[in-house]
């Protein structure tokens, strides 16, 4: 019989006294869970992204999205979460079973580790419905309370790493040039897990009209509710949802949008003062604006086909100083290209977190009824910061694995150590006051994720090191080959200069050369 929230004595956080998502908790919940079935997840109920551009679904991140169906969501619009398929990945979850598509997470848990199973469940926005949903049978249709929605792919930049799933202008390329040729595979086909062609936007599309049924009930019961791409300033539903929370306000919901933050001239300031009236009135719990740098200056638009680095700081200093409490996240997909000037970003983020978070001292000062003292010349600009939300600025480095070609654990140990161990030492010199609970410096998670993605590069790069950084790895000679061939094509189509841009990446490129003439004289020898 499933076990119920109130048999587990849960932790709440000491100082915030808010559900804690620490250890003990993360066995409660893998127990409850597992009370119910060994595949049971409640993000497959509470959680949905919608690529609304081709008209698929997941619940989460990890399996690949499916087809809705459009005869499903003819009568029924609740079909954009509430799919066949889906209902019958929850009746497996209910009956004890582990669902095929969610291997992912049966991989990581059968090596022992926890899986984001247990994390997702855990979180506020699925937690308090367990109870619930374990009495369900798996037919219902439900109302999700996290939601990603993606309307298109439009989007004014084509960053190296992305595709013609979330770019138009990378579909753009592909149609007129064909996918990049790269031994033993082609990058940028127009297939795969995201293969269903997008529909323009200047046509019908019944997703989007589907959604626009469905949203005006659903989003009551929405926990957090965010809008990615594409490039949603671009796509005219992003602005139509935030004049819908205008004239409809739900104080509970937690908003946000990710956004490239370099679109055409007068869209930032136009979009910047929605959301600041969305705070005024009280329409939204808060908001968050994701946004994304992976290195700095004319390396990060090298990487970021059609950004300009120095326009997208201005448009995020200028968002934080005309918004009340909305927060910037900066996501930052560390890959090969991000080493050498990684720091240079950090920095920025830095002297970001020193104007506009609030300081764990001020905090103080105000928990016991006294003023903030007086700014002076050599005092953090104190003034910019706002009361309602301590930590308005952040930065999450998740690691880029795909394409593996781009992944940095094919660095030469000289790279890392020359720009990678400054970076992160830059961080753990810089973290937050901990005794005072301040936010001015990095957080503790922030450095630890930073932490974790270097610990993994770091024993790569040792373990195909020697006097030449010459690997015998044979993964690692065909991913240092295929950057090699990537970045030759990448500078011809798009007229940039990858060595004129990465100076510093000049032996490292060259041994990638090396390397593809000896994956091309094994394979003549029959040896690869």
């Amino acid at each position: 019989m499933s076990k119920q929230t109130k048999d587990f004595d849960w932790e709440l956080n000491s100082v915030t006294n808010e559900f804690d998502p620490g250890l003990r908790n993360q066995q409660h919940m893998k127990s409850l869970l597992n009370s119910t079935g060994p595949g049971m997840c409640l993000a497959k109920w509470t959680q949905v992204t919608m690529h609304l551009g081709n008209g698929t679904t997941h619940s989460c991140h990890h399996p690949a999205p499916h087809k809705i169906p459009l005869e499903e969501i003819k009568n029924n619009p609740s079909a954009l979460h509430n799919t066949k398929f889906k209902k019958e990945q929850r009746k497996q979850m209910l009956n004890g079973k582990r669902p095929k598509e969610c291997e992912f997470c049966w991989r990581v848990e059968d090596s022992g580790e926890q899986s984001d199973r247990v994390y997702k469940s855990l979180d506020s926005f699925s937690f308090k419905h367990h109870d619930a949903i374990a009495k369900l049978v798996g037919d219902e249709d439900i109302f999700p309370t996290y939601v990603e929605v993606s309307f298109g792919n439009t989007c004014n930049f084509k960053c190296a790493y992305c595709g013609p799933a979330y770019s138009s202008q990378w579909q753009q390329e592909i149609k007129k040039d064909g996918p990049y040729l790269l031994p033993d595979m082609t990058f940028n086909e127009n297939n795969g897990e995201h293969s269903e062609a997008h529909i323009p936007q200047r046509e019908h599309n019944p997703y989007i009209e589907a959604f626009w049924e469905w949203f005006p009930e659903a989003y009551k019961h929405m926990h957090t509710f965010r809008i990615t791409g594409g490039e949603p300033l671009l796509i005219k539903d992003t602005m139509k949802v935030i004049d819908f929370l205008l004239e409809n306000p739900n104080p509970n919901l937690s908003f946000a949008i990710n956004t490239n933050a370099c679109p055409p001239d007068g869209m930032w300031e136009e979009f910047t003062a929605k959301i600041k009236l969305l705070e005024e009135g009280k329409c939204i719990k808060d908001f968050v604006l994701f946004t994304s740098a992976e290195a700095s200056g004319d390396k990060n638009d090298y990487v970021r086909y059609g950004m300009d680095y120095e326009l997208w700081k201005k448009n995020i200093e200028y968002f934080l100083e005309n918004t009340l409490y909305a927060g910037v996240t900066c996501m930052s997909a560390f890959n090969l290209l991000s080493i050498t000037s990684f720091k240079e970003l950090l920095v920025w983020i830095l002297k970001l977190k020193n104007d506009y978070n609030w300081a764990g001292w001020d905090r103080w000062l105000l928990s016991k009824g006294l003023d903030r003292p007086p700014i002076n010349s050599n005092a953090v600009t104190m003034n910019k910061r706002q009361s309602v939300k301590p930590a308005r600025v952040l930065i999450d480095i998740p690691y880029l694995r795909h394409p593996t070609f781009l992944d940095a654990s094919i660095a030469s140990l000289p790279l890392v150590q020359d720009y990678l161990l400054p970076a992160i030492d830059f961080m753990y010199k810089n973290l937050s006051h901990g005794d005072w609970g301040g936010n001015i410096g990095f957080d503790d998670w922030e450095a630890r994720k930073m932490r974790r993605t270097l610990v993994g590069i770091v024993d790569k790069a040792q373990e195909h090191c020697d006097d030449s950084d010459i690997t015998t790895n044979p993964v690692t000679r065909q991913n240092r080959t295929r950057f090699y061939n990537f970045i030759t094509q990448y500078d011809k189509r798009r007229d940039t200069n990858f060595l004129a841009t990465f100076p510093e990446y000049a032996e490292f490129y060259e041994l990638c050369r090396q390397e593809h003439v000896i994956l091309h004289n094994l394979k003549a020898q029959g040896k690869a």
